[in-house]
């Protein structure tokens, strides 16, 4: 896949890898990244997988240590990072090796899944979250790793997520299709919770999921994963196994950054606002979808 930099209005670049017009980070730990991307379809599944499914800064690391917890039925901290069962970051041999019961997480439009997802009916867990809050956690994301060679400002980044031209796609596009696919696929084992209703109440969550995931526990080890994966406590033990990821420009992890709802209000001026606002009613007519900006 050849290298792009996506230039904001003013000629600041971010730097990303092109599949045929869907744009991807660069994966310098796949040794052919185009052809792991494009096998992806017809890798093999297995029917005790949980696929978690997520735009990008939507709280997949938070997500992914909740369901590997319920799924080993252990409320013990993860020693390793998500991105070691992250579909388009590792090979297809490497998936391969992971034990099952497997805990597989992606950013992918769903096109790009494995076919056998839907075919088998592994059980699939989507989460949303609000775009606004999305867009000042992909800033700073983009912002301090260093092989996005990006310094753009912030009021130009704005209008950059809003036309799409980041890695991963459109938040509008990505959220419409996950919108359509369970619309059209009302049977498939599909959860959705959004990073909202996790920060307004985890153990309410948690609980949804492990019912959803038919983990047989008590009341008890559900509070215990849920305050395991309260956010500063993850924030504090995980960011050392984060440095082993992704460069970042300070040498600091920063995955974990605020995880607050509404950090937009402090990034957004009223024209952003307002401006975000008018490309959202158009972007979605149509759809269902509800993100809550605020908790309050």
């Amino acid at each position: 896949m050849p290298v792009k930099k996506l230039p904001d209005d003013n000629g600041t670049t971010l730097t990303v890898v092109d599949l045929d017009g869907y744009y991807l980070p660069i994966l310098y730990e796949l040794k052919d990244q185009e052809e792991e991307i494009r096998s992806l379809p017809n890798w093999k599944v297995r029917t005790d997988d949980v696929m978690i499914c997520t735009y990008p800064k939507s709280g997949t690391h938070w997500l992914w240590e909740i369901v590997k917890m319920l799924v080993q039925k252990k409320a013990e901290r993860i020693q390793t990072v998500k991105e070691t069962a992250m579909l388009e970051m590792i090979a297809q041999e490497a998936c391969d090796k992971i034990p099952s019961p497997r805990v597989l997480n992606s950013h992918v439009y769903f096109e790009y899944l494995p076919k056998d997802f839907v075919k088998g009916k592994c059980k699939i867990v989507y989460a949303m979250r609000n775009p606004k809050d999305v867009a000042v956690s992909f800033f700073h994301h983009h912002s301090n790793i260093i092989k996005y060679d990006f310094s753009g400002k912030w009021g130009d980044y704005v209008t950059r997520f809003l036309k799409g031209n980041v890695d991963y796609g459109s938040w509008f596009e990505y959220t419409r299709k996950w919108e359509k696919v369970m619309a059209d696929n009302p049977d498939y084992p599909i959860l959705a919770t959004t990073f909202e209703d996790m920060k307004e109440d985890a153990l309410r969550e948690v609980t949804r999921i492990a019912k959803f995931l038919e983990v047989d526990c008590d009341q008890a080890f559900l509070q215990e994963v849920t305050d395991l994966c309260h956010f500063d406590k993850m924030k504090k033990e995980k960011n050392a196994l984060e440095e082993q990821v992704d460069g970042w420009k300070d040498g600091k992890p920063g995955m974990y950054r605020k995880g607050d709802v509404g950090d937009w209000k402090n990034w957004f001026t009223v024209a952003h606002s307002e401006h975000f606002n008018s490309v959202y009613r158009e972007k979605m007519k149509g759809s269902k979808v509800q993100p809550r900006f605020t908790l309050c």
